[in-house]
């Protein structure tokens, strides 16, 4: 079965990567590209403007950062191709990503979605590239580091499970992947719905991957095609307000999908460890930005 695909990446401040990862689907797919860009300050989209002029590509600038979900969804809402293909713009594809994929897709008439191994630039798994979903208990297991013991109890295991992807698994049904990197039918768009635009950015993919769970229809996982994902490219320039969303997302999500199922107890201890988390990943990034100017200081002292 042939597919019709568009590409589209969200860029904010991702600098010479959009132009990387724009090229690498030029270079190995044959899809349409749309290029949303969230009011960029790094010159980035306008140079890849500039430098890609291909008839493929689509070119779409928002006046303000609108978010991760609702700047997919500018793309997913017009869409008229079989299959979209979500990509972070520090992403790039090569020439075994895509074929593999839609291979899966065409082989399981129920996988509605699916992605695949997403590396480092150094050949290792990214543990978030498949996922189970979060549970507040599992959430507060994460944060009290339990999920690091030689045999925790299921419900205090990593939700996220990436690292352990290996190639002899050609195909499988995991609960959900990662949005770096999301291939999508129209068709489950047209079941499920668009991207929540309630989440400014990050968990809209584990929303949107529920969703699909809710709906029966299942999340194919390819470990024979991979990607490479540089990983908090548009992040650097903003990194505690990234932080926010990250947090504010989860509790979104906890609140959109398990807050009827768990008590008042569970369900407040959980945002609390949520905002106690943002503190301290907030203090330990300042503490580690801290102590790297003081070294670099002494180092330019010494010399």
């Amino acid at each position: 079965m042939t597919y019709t695909t568009r590409f589209i990446l969200v860029n904010y401040n991702s600098g010479e990567w959009l132009q990387r990862a724009v090229e690498s689907v030029l270079e190995f797919s044959d899809g349409q590209i749309t290029v949303v860009d969230n009011a960029s300050q790094d010159q980035s989209f306008s140079a890849a403007q500039t430098a890609l002029g291909d008839h493929r590509i689509t070119w779409m600038a928002n006046s303000e950062n609108v978010g991760f979900a609702a700047a997919n969804n500018q793309a997913l809402s017009v869409l008229k191709e079989d299959i979209a293909v979500l990509m972070n713009p520090d992403c790039l594809i090569n020439g075994q990503t895509m074929q593999p994929i839609l291979a899966a897709l065409a082989e399981h008439a129920n996988a509605g979605a699916a992605s695949c191994r997403i590396l480092n630039d150094d050949g290792s798994n990214q543990v978030t590239s498949r996922r189970h979903f979060p549970t507040p208990l599992s959430a507060l297991a994460r944060m009290a580091q339990l999920h690091r013991l030689p045999n925790p109890p299921e419900w205090a295991k990593n939700f996220d499970f990436g690292g352990n992807a290996h190639k002899h698994e050609p195909m499988s049904l995991v609960p959900a992947i990662s949005g770096a990197f999301m291939v999508i039918r129209k068709s489950t768009l047209d079941t499920v719905g668009l991207l929540d635009e309630g989440y400014f950015m990050h968990c809209e993919d584990l929303d949107w991957c529920k969703r699909c769970e809710l709906a029966g229809i299942d999340i194919a996982y390819v470990s024979e095609s991979s990607v490479v994902h540089a990983k908090g490219i548009s992040s650097k320039s903003r990194p505690i307000g990234v932080l926010w969303n990250l947090h504010t997302g989860m509790i979104r999500f906890f609140n959109k999908h398990y807050r009827k199922q768990y008590g008042f107890f569970i369900t407040g201890l959980t945002k609390l460890g949520i905002y106690v988390s943002f503190v301290m990943r907030v203090a330990l990034g300042l503490l580690r930005s801290g102590l790297s100017k003081i070294l670099t200081a002494a180092k330019s002292k010494s010399s």
